[in-house]
């Protein structure tokens, strides 16, 4: 049984994603901030911003996640959002199934797993923040040499 609403939140990264290691698992956190439209005399208008937390428990995710997405990008979420209210704030959070990229506003590599579908295991690569910023500035395409040219 569910305990919770599954949904679909497309918004912005509000900070890069965090890495924690829960009962020896890796999984990703991230904060997803979605500005809702609403019509006021006519006119649309944004609405204030809401907040998800998003937890991505599956590891394979995690660590993609972890890998390719950065503060301020352009995200879509679904899974389970829960709430809770404390001290008259209402706190929105997501176990989130699928997490990935629109395609308007992202260039995307696909790379095939292995045959037969399964799972190739990730080259943890994680990095934290500041050697990104780092590696970001020494590459700003983020290309490497041996990418295709189209």
């Amino acid at each position: 049984m569910l305990n919770g609403i599954p949904s679909l939140i497309i918004g912005n990264l509000g900070r890069d994603p965090e890495f924690q290691q829960v009962n020896g698992k890796q999984i990703a956190r991230i904060s997803i901030g979605v500005t809702p439209r609403v019509k006021k005399q006519g006119q649309w208008q944004d609405a204030p911003v809401l907040w998800y937390r998003v937890t991505v428990w599956d590891t394979y995710l995690a660590e993609h996640v972890l890998n390719s997405l950065h503060k301020g990008d352009r995200v879509f979420a679904y899974g389970v959002v829960t709430s809770d209210e404390y001290q008259g704030k209402t706190n929105l959070d997501m176990s989130a199934d699928i997490v990935g990229v629109p395609l308007d506003r992202n260039d995307l590599t696909i790379i095939p797993r292995q045959q037969g579908g399964a799972r190739q295991q990730p080259q943890s690569s994680y990095q934290q923040p500041q050697q990104r910023a780092s590696q970001q500035q020494s590459d700003p395409w983020g290309g490497s040499d041996d990418s295709p040219e189209f």
